[in-house]
């Protein structure tokens, strides 16, 4: 209670006493209303901020709806049991296996796929994957002749794990021997680059991947472990009996997942294609396989490469600093992604800066066409160890204080994923779908907390961690079991290394070339805490790519890239030729179809969303 309230009560009670109405019946009245000012004053004090602490926004309460954590459904391999037979074919023989890790692989390189346990169904198709184990325990006599007739017919069978069933003869490969102490597997067909060369596929702890060496026979080696051992090899009789002895579902499950930290030779700033080579390596059976290929391209109809301009703007100047940037893009016709801290607390990492005066400058980021996504409230490392939350954090109730660099108070996820993306939207005009944590701390219920707050977005994690430079849906948990409609795009050029990063643009420029051999994605992370050679740098780096590089926002790659995870095709004979459909439930901008097959080579998908097409391949 404050002294004023403090003074009327003495005097209220002084007259209870000379007036002669303290009595014995009334002392519990009289206790309960103190308890009553006591708990009231306690409450008041706790509610009202400390202006030297936590700037304010007047009237601005929320956000009011809760976030709710649904646990969605496991994936399951019905799911994707559809389509035509001139998709790859994944045969599961075991459904407890890293299957949906090939599911992820593949929809990210673009290779249509049908998943089944059915072995009569696969074999429709010119080119089957049998994961993960080929054996008498999984399979019939019956299925593994078929197998072995479907190699000799002209298809094409790549096993992982050749583990029985009298084949061996037919891969042309000895015998197998499992373990999980190799770590590299090296392409026979070298180009001169270190990193496309050797691989890596397992390491230490949660990073420890199984995988299959085989002795050498009559099969071509395509590639070998660090132990001597046959890691890929193919075997020609009428079509080809290939192995790969790299567990590849659960050795992407588990790159993808942000598990396999330990695998990767470098954390940032580097060419790390172990995973994508390994997809590719498969994507090039296929292509050679099937009578009529199909992929679907990904970067945007005429572009090499696309590059995300990212921000993290999470220090006082950068807020003011960022608009700088914002310019320089808006001349070059790019729209950029601004993640933005709402520090609204004083503590030990800063003092505020999200302030009236940073929410006019957010506002001026939107109005140069730029992207606005959330960068937490508290930027703390701690993010990664914090509870999950209640759904119900509100401003300005919710008030993380980071006392030290790894101990942070009264900060939850879903506090810190609410309460950012609410005043970003309520007073700057936001619509956020995109995050970023600080220090790229990632917990493992981000995913699930991302969508219950109604993100659509992340870049949580470096491409050098998850082994590729690719987007990639997200799963519950970083687990196995079910996907979030949550995409991650991972961090290939930050800002943080030395040498400067003006210095560093050459290495970045060619890093960005060496990812648009394929295709892939460059998301750079740039800290605007100052102007000069970072902006210099940015800038040179959009000129050196202009006209040959997609450049634009983590959303609009993002609606781009989801749309064209969702597009539904398929290639069927056609008279002399072939057509192919196409069904694009999100829509489709620009997005190429590639007929490595086919005389014209592609074909350019320009759908709105619900609609359709056909196409005759001559």
């Amino acid at each position: 209670m404050t002294g004023s309230r403090v003074g009327r009560f003495r005097v209220w009670m002084s007259a209870c006493w000379t007036g002669g109405l303290m009595t014995r019946r009334r002392l519990p009245l009289l206790l309960l209303v103190l308890a009553v000012l006591l708990a009231g004053g306690w409450w008041w004090q706790r509610e009202r901020p400390d202006p030297a602490v936590m700037h304010v926004f007047p009237g601005v309460r929320g956000p009011a709806k809760a976030s709710k954590i649904v646990e969605p459904p496991r994936t399951r391999i019905a799911q994707f049991d559809r389509g035509g037979p001139h998709r790859l074919a994944i045969l599961v023989t075991d459904p407890q296996s890293g299957w949906l890790g090939l599911v992820r692989g593949f929809r990210a390189h673009g290779v249509p796929i049908t998943v089944t346990q059915d072995p009569a169904k696969a074999l429709t198709h010119k080119v089957v994957l049998v994961y993960p184990i080929v054996s008498g325990r999984v399979l019939s006599a019956e299925q593994l002749r078929a197998l072995a007739q479907h190699v000799r017919d002209g298809g094409t069978v790549l096993a992982f794990n050749l583990a029985g069933g009298g084949l061996g003869e037919l891969f042309g490969v000895g015998e197998g021997t499992e373990a999980s102490s190799r770590l590299r597997l090296r392409w026979t067909r070298t180009t001169g680059e270190p990193e496309s060369d050797e691989i890596v596929v397992s390491s230490t702890g949660e990073a420890k991947v199984s995988s299959v060496g085989y002795a050498p026979g009559t099969a071509d080696v395509a590639a070998r472990f660090d132990d001597g051992s046959v890691a890929a090899a193919c075997r020609r009789v009428g079509g080809q009996a290939c192995v790969l002895g790299v567990d590849l579902g659960s050795l992407a499950q588990r790159a993808m997942n942000g598990r396999a930290e330990a695998l990767a030779r470098r954390y940032v700033n580097g060419y790390e294609p172990s995973l994508d080579s390994l997809f590719r390596w498969v994507r090039d059976l296929y292509v050679a396989g099937e009578p009529m290929p199909w992929l679907v391209s990904t970067a945007p109809a005429g572009r090499e490469v696309s590059i995300l301009f990212t921000h993290d703007v999470d220090y006082g100047p950068s807020v003011h600093n960022a608009l700088a940037y914002a310019d320089a893009l808006k001349a070059r016709g790019v729209r950029g992604t601004f993640f933005v801290q709402t520090k609204y607390m004083r503590d030990y990492n800063d003092k505020v800066f999200f302030d009236d005066a940073a929410v006019a400058d957010v506002k001026g980021l939107l109005a140069r066409g730029q992207e606005v996504g959330s960068h937490t409230v508290a930027h703390s490392r701690e993010f990664e160890r914090m509870d999950l939350g209640s759904g119900r954090e509100r401003y300005p109730r919710y008030r993380p204080f980071v006392e030290t660099d790894t101990k942070v108070r009264d900060a939850t996820i879903l506090g810190e994923l609410r309460v950012s993306k609410f005043l970003l939207d309520r007073l700057a005009g936001a619509d956020v779908v995109s995050f970023r944590p600080g220090r790229l701390a990632y917990p493992f219920t981000l995913p699930q907390a991302l969508n219950a707050s109604g993100y659509r977005y992340s870049s949580s994690i470096t491409a050098n961690t998850v082994l590729t430079h690719l987007p990639f849906q997200l799963t519950d948990g970083r687990a196995d079991g079910a996907l979030q409609p949550v995409f991650e795009f991972p961090v290939a050029v930050e800002d943080e290394e030395a040498p400067p990063l003006l210095q560093r643009l050459d290495a970045a420029d060619a890093l960005v070339a060496r990812v648009a051999r394929d295709r892939g994605v460059a998301t750079v992370l740039i800290h605007p805490n100052v102007v000069g050679d970072k902006l210099a740098f940015e800038t040179a780096l959009a000129d050196r790519w202009k006209g040959r590089a997609w450049m634009g926002s983590t959303q609009a790659f993002g609606d781009w890239w989801t749309a064209r995870d969702a597009l539904d095709l398929d290639v069927e004979p056609r008279g002399a030729g072939w057509l192919l459909t196409a069904r694009a439930p999100k829509g489709a901008a620009d997005v190429e179809v590639v007929l490595p097959k086919a005389a014209k080579g592609s074909t350019t998908l320009r759908l709105p969303p619900g609609g359709r097409a056909t196409v005759a391949i001559p």
